[in-house]
């Protein structure tokens, strides 16, 4: 049975779960302590993963002198992603200019690790440190992992029971995380039941329906029709809703568990298995983009916070100025969320909030991203379906400029 089915009866028997379950308020505490519980096992290999496949990957490239190349161009498509999809974001908004009533919402300002604290944490004091981190920061490692890899090369007799060691560690974890992957359908029933069942709490639902509708809207619209249409530009050999239906597992885990690295298993495995996109390119791509490469998140914090802006200002006060703010800072702020992988939209928000604060002080939208309080879990996880779609694409992209890619038949998809 292919995956994504396996998942999506996964997700429908944690539907039933939820509708089912009595006493929902004290289901809703067991059921996210359990769902936690899974998405660590889901996240349990993908660091060594991520890690070993790393090393390989840069060390190939260098080898093929191709690491300029792949680099640069994933950094390119990183930028112009994220720029199309807040643009996408903000047009929607200044057209729907959707409104909720301003609640008053008592929540813990979420945290986010300061420039020097990150540092800290990329070049520590030991190195080996980086090694037993906790688990909210993939960048020290995947920065050790390249510095590692492209040291290599210089005496390849020297370093070959290194890379030999290497490629069969990153074999090895690979191996695990398939494995992984197979059974993951389980834990999405507690995972879907989980959040369900907190949907079903949420006070006052009705009140983000409007922006949940255009955040649908602006997902359906990126996923089927941008991403395709660009597709079928650039390679009009192949039907680009194929591509699409390759990536629909790692979407269903990003927008289902709403963490950033948990489909970095799920990716890697139907990257190479749907389509054929090699290590060296998959192990640069996705990691790099589930830390930077949040399009779909500044799209979804440049609609919340228009949300905000609009309901707490009379339309003349919301000038070109204060949507190009929404513009460029949501772009900006989508660059620093790499430690925080299941709270992306929500800290984004959250830091937009704060800086239209101190350049528009009289406003008084400090505390306003509470507002977002009930429904952050959503506004995550429309984020992180568009970014897990985003690396998917860009992968692929990449690996057909590099001629690298063997697309296989649809009937043989995992």
């Amino acid at each position: 049975m292919k995956i994504w089915i396996k998942l999506l009866i996964g997700m429908v028997l944690g539907i039933l779960l939820a509708v089912i379950l009595p006493g929902k308020q004290n289901a809703a505490i067991h059921l996210f302590n359990i769902s936690e519980i899974l998405i660590n096992i889901g996240i349990y290999v993908v660091f060594p993963l991520v890690f070993f496949s790393a090393i390989m990957g840069i060390y190939e490239l260098r080898m093929e002198k191709r690491v300029f190349r792949v680099y640069g161009r994933m950094l390119a498509f990183l930028v112009l992603s994220t720029i199309l999809l807040a643009l996408v974001g903000v047009l929607t908004a200044v057209i729907f200019r959707p409104r909720i009533p301003i609640l008053t919402i008592t929540a813990t300002p979420p945290q986010i690790p300061g420039l020097l604290e990150t540092l800290y944490s990329i070049f520590p004091r030991n190195l080996f440190s980086v090694l037993v981190g906790d688990g909210n920061l993939l960048l020290p490692l995947l920065i050790l992992a390249f510095i590692f890899g492209a040291n290599l090369t210089f005496d390849r007799i020297s370093t070959r029971p290194v890379v030999s060691l290497c490629d069969s560690l990153s074999r090895i974890f690979y191996h695990i995380s398939s494995l992984a992957v197979e059974l993951f359908a389980v834990a999405f029933i507690a995972i879907t039941a989980s959040n369900v069942v907190r949907i079903f709490l949420v006070d006052n639902l009705a009140l983000y329906s409007e922006l949940i509708l255009i955040l649908g809207i602006d997902a359906a619209v990126v996923i089927l029709g941008i991403y395709p249409g660009l597709l079928y530009l650039l390679d009009r050999s192949r039907n680009p809703y194929k591509l699409l239906y390759a990536g629909l597992a790692p979407a269903l885990t990003g927008f289902v568990t709403g963490n950033q690295y948990l489909p970095l298993s799920m990716i890697i495995k139907h990257g190479k298995e749907n389509l054929g996109i090699p290590r060296k390119v998959g192990s640069a791509v996705y990691p790099f983009f589930a830390i930077f490469g949040r399009a779909g998140t500044a799209l979804v914090a440049s609609v919340s916070f228009y949300l905000i802006l609009n309901s707490l200002l009379p339309a003349p006060d919301i000038t070109f100025v204060k949507v190009l703010y929404v513009f460029g800072f949501s772009i900006l702020v989508s660059f620093v969320l790499g430690s925080v992988p299941g709270l992306g939209t929500y800290v984004a928000v959250t830091l937009l909030c704060y800086q239209f604060d101190r350049f528009w002080p009289t406003f008084g939208l400090l505390n306003h991203y509470k507002i977002l309080e009930p429904v952050k879990f959503l506004l995550v996880s429309f984020g992180i379906l568009m970014d897990v779609m985003t690396s998917h694409f860009v992968a692929y992209l990449i690996s057909l400029k590099e001629r690298l890619v063997s697309v296989k038949d649809v009937r043989d998809f995992i």
